[in-house]
């Protein structure tokens, strides 16, 4: 009778005990599951970053290829530039108002989009009897091409520095008029003199077509000053 007593009073224990362990499996399982779902997130964040890194890499990639290419289309562009009235030489008057019409004919490469617009500039050295440089100066931006081909005409007049050239076929709605010569000495120091100008025999001007995408061209004409 006691044994039997006992029986009844332990079994129920013993259930307890089976629920325990039971649930000390099932906890033993979710945590092998979360661990295993922490590895895969890991996986997975680690390829997240790898792609995002390629997508970086290829971008920056694409970057270049784009800044190289518009090198490539910068480097095709050409120009030339000719004097339409082609004597290599021109005589000018003692005049102080003398004015030398010089036309030009300048072709710029295609692509536009890329070679155009160009600018049209003017150099000018002043020389003695012995070709000696007595000043030099430029006048940048004195026309701008925005066609292929075009025909620039302009006035100079070597004896006036201060309205030395003028893009006479200008547009009429930009009509920037005479532009000055800044033409500064040999040594570098500063304007040329009055003085100094008294001893020149020529100009040497040359014109200059530089095109938006790198291409250059220059030709020169000389202007013998009569006194």
């Amino acid at each position: 009778m006691m044994i039997q007593l006992l029986f009844l009073l332990l079994a129920p224990q013993q259930q307890t005990v089976q629920n325990f362990e039971r649930q000390q499996r099932q906890i033993e399982q979710i945590q092998q599951q979360l661990q295993q779902q922490q590895l895969q997130l890991g996986h997975l964040l680690l390829q997240v970053d790898t792609l995002g890194g390629t997508v970086a890499v290829l971008q920056q990639q694409q970057l270049q290829l784009g800044r190289l290419l518009q090198m490539l289309e910068r480097s095709a562009c050409s120009a030339e530039i000719l004097w339409v009235n082609g004597a290599e030489q021109k005589i000018v008057p003692s005049d102080s108002a003398a004015v030398v019409r010089l036309s030009l004919f300048s072709t710029i490469s295609k692509p536009p989009d890329v070679c155009l617009p160009a600018e049209i500039r003017v150099t000018a050295s002043y020389l003695d009897a012995s070709s000696n440089l007595i000043c030099s100066g430029t006048v940048e931006n004195l026309a701008i091409q925005n066609t292929l081909t075009g025909t620039i005409n302009l006035h100079s007049r070597p004896w006036d520095l201060r309205e030395f050239s003028r893009w006479r076929n200008e547009p009429p709605q930009t009509n920037s008029g005479a532009k000055r010569l800044v033409c500064v000495n040999a040594e570098g120091l500063g304007e040329v003199t009055s003085e100094e100008m008294a001893r020149a025999t020529s100009v040497r001007v040359r014109a200059t077509a530089l095109s938006a995408g790198g291409g250059v061209s220059t030709p020169e004409i000389e202007l013998r000053l009569q006194r």
